[in-house]
């Protein structure tokens, strides 16, 4: 009969795997012994317990030492059906509906509570089986391995690091590796053990790795890692194990290897400030913080060269320091100094696409970069001009002002309207401002010297653009009240922060499907921006809104999350700004320890 062996084990995270066999034989043994169909291992299997056989169009149970429990039941003999469980020594036997093909469905779940010194025992010999003695038998054996294992090998590792030809029929030091070695791994190095084995009977050092591995980064930078209690001397194979199978025992997976240290933060690193994490629920995990960009004006004399930097290269752009606060986000607000509204352009009564006269939609402005994490920067020139023009005069629609640029806005209108008033045609009436839809105000002329006209409409055209309409619109504009027109309007500088969660990642690809959700829907299932009226709205979904379809035990109709699902484990890199925090925030961290000690 052809019977289907299914057993299960529990893996290391907790999640049932199975292990199918396939037996075709006329009937099933079971016991200890190491010729059984099935065998089972413990102190009270025999080592032929039962047999298994076919009865007809039945299952019949013969036991051979004893009884055997079936179905709560102790037997010497018994018809099996679909559903019956057999207990034998601690291990379970179900008899399940065979699938097409198999006559017969086995599923075994066995006693995980059994030692490896069962398994020994269930192979052993007796020596006095043999015509050797014990004492004949250790030093053969010891002499054996010895030449074989050791000098052998050892006398090819010499010949083949110094680049000689080794026989072939030669022992290599193969019979020193505990299983081969990852595809990667082994596509590097070949069959060069000393590209990661430098020395002879060492473990192979972090150096090696480097050789090859020269961007990844320490979990923990060098200048923390002296600021906590974790254990400078750990290697890299202390987690990333080779010559292991499968090939994924290379990237440790399980959530452990995180909250080992990081549940008991405040013991390991109290000075660095670490929320405690245990797993990925509101009672587990701390709730979100964003990284935000902070302005700072630069003003006084101490910051006269920053002041002076800004204002050669931006003229007319209030000079700002832009620093990174890490925020709650139940507190958190945006200060880009952009003026905007997400639920009025997501508004189709109010707004709609120029084009096709649709309905804005989030792609629209936020497009996916090539990581699928972040998203290009949304610019004026790529995104906004499509809808708002820079335009400044009915008479003129080809003409519009720089963007980013106020002091060339200034320039840019006192040029154009001087050019303006000095055709001829300037002696006609001319309208120096828009009409504002649904206003009656009656249209500016100007009958006076060109110069006159050109100076008074450049002026008008200006103080609109900067304090009623065009660029105050969406930015902040300071007006220092100077006599000069170029000195006198200063505009807020805008910024928004790449990566508001660094230490994170998001997939936002993976995400554009929210159930039966899609396109804007499917983001507003997450980022309630259609409630959004000022541009301080950070929008970001904290845990609750991740713990709708997220979590770290496996549930109906809910993804699991392990720690590396959105941590990286290696920090993407440790220099510029990055670095200079670091150091920067250590320093503060170890005065803040001498001051307590003090």
């Amino acid at each position: 009969m052809d019977v289907l062996l299914r057993e299960l084990r529990e893996g290391p995270d907790g999640i049932p795997e199975y292990y199918d066999t396939e037996i075709s034989a006329a009937e099933l043994t079971i016991g200890s012994g190491a010729d059984q169909s099935i065998q089972l291992l413990g102190k009270q299997v025999a080592a032929e317990q039962a047999v298994i056989r076919k009865s007809g169009r039945r299952l019949e149970l013969e036991s051979r030492v004893g009884r055997v429990v079936v179905n709560h039941q102790k037997v010497g003999t018994a018809k099996l059906n679909n559903g019956d469980v057999i207990l034998i020594g601690g291990h379970e036997i179900s008899i399940a509906e065979p699938p097409g093909g198999f006559d017969v469905a086995i599923i075994l779940r066995p006693d995980t509570s059994i030692g490896a010194s069962e398994f020994e025992g269930a192979f052993r010999a007796d020596l006095k089986q043999t015509w050797l003695s014990k004492r004949k038998v250790a030093w053969l054996s010891a002499g054996l391995i010895l030449l074989l294992c050791l000098i052998v090998p050892l006398a090819a590792v010499k010949m083949h690091r110094a680049d000689k030809p080794v026989p072939a029929m030669m022992p290599s030091d193969a019979f020193w590796t505990s299983g081969p070695l990852s595809a990667a791994h082994r596509q590097a190095t070949g069959d060069r053990c000393d590209s990661c084995h430098k020395v002879l009977f060492q473990h192979v050092q972090d150096s090696s790795c480097l050789e090859c591995h020269q961007t990844i980064h320490d979990h923990v930078s060098p200048e923390r890692l002296k600021l906590t209690k974790l254990d400078p001397t750990q290697r890299c194979a202390t987690c990333h194990r080779e010559h292991n199978e499968p090939e994924s025992y290379m990237v440790h997976s399980g959530d452990k290897q995180c909250t080992e240290c990081h549940a008991d933060s405040a013991t390991l690193f109290p000075l660095l400030k670490v929320d405690p994490v245990q797993g990925f629920s509101k009672a587990t995990h701390p709730a979100f913080k964003a990284d935000l960009l902070k302005p700072r004006g630069v003003t006084g004399a101490s910051n006269a060269n920053d002041v002076a930097a800004v204002q050669a290269t931006q003229p007319g752009v209030v000079p700002f320091v832009w620093t990174t606060e890490i925020t709650a986000l139940d507190t958190a607000a945006e200060q880009s100094n952009l003026k905007f509204s997400h639920s009025q352009h997501l508004d189709p009564d109010r707004v709609r696409r120029i084009d096709d006269s649709k309905a804005l939609s989030c792609l629209d402005c936020h497009r996916p970069e090539q990581d699928g994490q972040h998203f290009e920067p949304i610019r004026m020139e790529s995104r906004c001009a499509a809808c708002h023009e820079l335009t400044f005069d009915p008479g003129a629609p080809q003409r519009q002002l720089p963007h980013g640029k106020p002091r060339d806005v200034i320039l840019t209108l006192q040029d154009y309207f001087t050019r303006k008033f000095s055709d001829p045609s300037a002696a006609e009436p001319v309208r120096t401002r828009r009409r504002l839809p649904g206003h009656d105000d009656p249209e500016e002329t100007c009958t006076g010297l060109p110069v006159e006209c050109a100076k008074r409409s450049a002026r008008n055209e200006i103080e609109a653009q900067f304090s009623r309409r065009g660029c105050i619109g969406c930015h902040v504009v300071l007006d220092t009240k100077s006599d000069t027109l170029l000195e006198r309007f200063q505009v807020y500088p805008i910024r928004f922060q790449r990566d508001y969660f660094p230490a994170a990642q998001f997939d936002h690809r993976s995400h554009q499907i929210q159930g039966k959700l899609t396109g804007d829907e499917a983001c507003l299932s997450c980022h309630a921006a259609k409630q959004s009226t000022e541009s301080k709205d950070l929008l970001l979904p904290a845990l609750p809104k991740c713990e709708e379809c997220h979590g770290d035990k496996p549930a109906v109709q809910r993804v699991k999350v392990q720690c590396i699902s959105c941590h990286a484990f290696h920090p993407k890199s440790t220099d510029g700004l990055t670095g200079r925090m670091a150091k920067r925030e250590v320093a503060t961290l170890r005065s803040e320890s001498k001051d307590k000690a003090q």
